[in-house]
């Protein structure tokens, strides 16, 4: 009898609970339907709230978009939104030019924890006959990405006597439907065009009851790494410096743009690069003739995607080439710390060069005496001259670039002389191979500088 007396209660209990959980589960479900009801009555009250607006304040609505309402002590979130969209509901053309071809699609979104999702309304408001202005015309700013694709989600301001905002939609509009007629600038920001401008900006004019479009290719700024390098004879490319950088692309300005980093720089970083599907070509220096194409040499194309920060990889870095020369005294001694003074003989181009001091240096195995400690410049054309003043006599006595070409020039002679026309050794320098001309002195194309001048260099 006890047995089935606790088997009885067992039994009880679990009946007890399954009705418990049952009107529990019940009385759950009744109150998530009773928020989802209440919060289907807001989305159909912000409705009617942004129907009764007029049309003019509803296409610019709304802001802040979110608003929290409390009913019996549940808090909702009513969130409203307004586009614009062509007769059949998508997202306006960018080259609908008629002013009735388009509707507001109004949308309420209602949230809360009660109702364990979304509760929306949308609906369709067309503008009644006579809401345009006399004034006023319509703008649309079409943004197209780098590959052709539209840029979703932009922010356009129009600026001029009013400022309007707006953001693109899934075709890469901002429509503007409401704006007063005169000039405007059409201004994107967090965006660069094809010169790397942020904020990008265009003009346009808005016209009395027309529609004009305009059109912007923009995208998110990329950046290029630089790295220069140079090398001396057959000895491994070491680092080297330039104080410009030229970026080629045929639809920058004058088709490149030339960046001057203010002194000598073993890498130049470019920022606020529009990532072009053709890349960049690049090369060190500030002038066309500094172009390695001008000379035949390849030049390496760089193409870096939206937002990529892209570093030169080892291997690939930009050559300056090496002009190697060695200054001597007028007896033939090599003469260390005396100062060579470069100069571009290219036309057009006012590059101007740090002075360097000769010295000892050694690439691979070989040891080069009375040299530049930095050989490496930029394709081109130069003019050099090399002076020395003793310090015991305080003598100063200079010379002008000598290349080696079956010989050395006769007026390189050991007798000093006070330079004239006549006299003069002024070698045109062309540092125009990637690998520089020949270190070794009594070499095809090596450059020396005989100290054979009495006066110092102009």
């Amino acid at each position: 009898m006890l047995v089935e007396v606790m088997v009885g209660a067992v039994l009880l209990a679990i009946a007890t609970t399954a009705l418990l959980n049952g009107i529990d589960g019940a009385q759950s479900a009744g109150a998530q339907n009773k928020a989802r009801s209440t919060a289907a009555a807001l989305a159909e009250q912000d409705q009617e709230r942004l129907r009764a607006l007029p049309v003019a304040s509803l296409a610019s609505c709304c802001t802040p978009p979110s608003r929290t309402v409390q009913v019996r002590g549940v808090n909702y979130t009513v969130t409203s939104s307004v586009s614009w969209v062509a007769d059949q509901g998508g997202p306006i053309s960018c080259s609908n030019n008629s002013k009735t071809a388009a509707n507001l699609r109004i949308e309420s979104d209602v949230t809360s924890n009660a109702t364990k999702g979304v509760i929306d309304e949308v609906s369709l408001v067309t503008p009644p006959p006579g809401t345009f202005s006399p004034n006023q015309g319509r703008a649309i700013v079409k943004i197209n990405k780098a590959d052709g694709s539209p840029k979703v989600g932009a922010s356009v301001s129009l600026v001029g006597t009013t400022t309007y905002t707006a953001t693109t939609n899934s075709l890469g509009c901002a429509v503007f439907p409401f704006v007063n007629t005169g000039n405007y600038t059409a201004s994107v920001g967090g965006l660069v065009d094809w010169q790397g401008n942020n904020p990008a900006t265009q003009l346009l004019s808005i016209a009395q009851s027309a529609s004009t479009t305009a059109s912007m290719e923009l995208d998110t700024a990329a950046e290029i790494r630089s790295v220069f390098d140079t090398q001396v004879g057959t000895a491994t490319a070491f680092a080297a410096k330039s104080r410009w950088l030229t970026l080629v692309n045929s639809k920058l300005t004058v088709g490149q743009k030339i960046v001057d980093a203010g002194s000598q720089q073993t890498n130049i970083n470019v920022t606020s690069l529009f990532p072009f599907l053709d890349g960049y070509k690049i090369y060190a220096g500030g002038c066309a003739a500094n172009n390695p194409a001008t000379y035949s040499a390849a030049l390496p194309i760089y193409t870096p995607t939206p937002g990529q920060v892209l570093q030169m990889a080892t291997g690939n870095d930009i050559r300056v080439p090496s002009i190697n020369l060695q200054v001597i005294t007028a007896g033939g001694a090599a003469q260390a710390g005396a100062t060579v003074i470069v100069k571009s003989a290219d036309s057009g181009c006012a590059n101007v060069f740090p002075n360097q001091v000769t010295t000892s240096k050694t690439y691979g195995s070989t040891t080069y005496t009375a040299t530049l400690p930095e050989p490496g410049f930029p394709y081109g054309k130069y003019r050099i001259c090399a002076q020395y003043t003793d310090p015991s006599t305080l003598v100063t006595r200079h010379g002008h670039a000598d290349a080696y070409n079956s010989g050395y020039n006769s007026n390189s002679t050991s007798t000093v002389l006070t330079e004239s026309a006549t006299n003069r050794v002024d070698d045109l320098v062309s540092n125009t191979t990637a690998g520089g001309n020949s270190p070794t002195p009594s070499t095809a194309g090596h450059i020396r500088i005989r100290l054979n001048r009495s006066n110092a260099c102009e």
